[in-house]
């Protein structure tokens, strides 16, 4: 019982730093861009949603410390989703963005890891809310149909993004959304390829869970 409270009280303490610190990164971009051009970005859009789950999260604990009832399947998938997208701005970052600057090298990973706050928003609030969800809120019964929910709000995002970079509307804001810029072929494999790694990466967390969730998830 004490061990179960320790936990709670654990999970409660890390969604109130993740959102405190996603609080702080999302108002220094909307300060910096403007809420017009902040939100046109993946990475702002995905940590404002982490702060939104990992408060509930927190909410749905502190309920749960005073004798409620455990946090539900919507507050868990809720949390997993949010862990998705932010792993999803890790991969692109790292595996996308950075090589895409070799030209300007050690430099490039400076702008996209250490500059402003892009500490929280490119790597630790991916870590962080991945890293919890998995200990304090994973579902170890999650079946690969059911990590689906991890993709829609990236799908959500791609459905927004390119129809308004075909229609001029946003000029990226990434360079794989710039359809004008290149020809329809890569645009094709580009949106392929974000497919799947999306995709896959809901993946990690959901497989993770098995060996290391929290112990009362619900059956495939």
């Amino acid at each position: 019982m004490n061990d179960s409270r320790d936990k709670l009280k654990a999970a409660i303490v890390v969604n109130a730093i993740i959102v405190a610190l996603e609080v702080w990164a999302v108002c220094s971009g909307v300060t910096r861009l403007g809420p017009s051009v902040c939100f046109t970005f993946y990475t702002e859009c995905s940590n404002l949603f982490a702060g939104v789950a990992c408060a509930v999260c927190a909410v749905a604990d502190l309920r749960e410390l005073r004798g409620g009832a455990p946090c539900g399947r919507a507050v868990r998938w809720l949390k997993y989703s949010a862990a998705c997208c932010l792993l999803m701005t890790l991969f692109v970052v790292v595996f996308v963005l950075i090589p895409m600057l070799h030209s300007v090298g050690v430099q490039g990973m400076y702008l996209m890891l250490i500059d402003g706050v892009k500490p929280i928003t490119h790597l630790g609030a991916p870590l962080l809310v991945a890293g919890s969800y998995i200990v304090f809120e994973a579902d170890r019964g999650m079946s690969l149909r059911q990590s689906l929910v991890g993709f829609v709000p990236t799908l959500v995002y791609a459905a927004v993004a390119y129809p308004c970079n075909i229609l001029r509307v946003w000029n990226g804001p990434y360079p794989f959304f710039q359809v004008w810029n290149m020809p329809v072929w890569m645009s094709v494999l580009w949106f392929v390829a974000l497919f799947f790694l999306a995709f896959g990466l809901c993946q990690i967390p959901r497989l993770l869970a098995r060996r290391y969730g929290r112990g009362h998830g619900e059956p495939a």
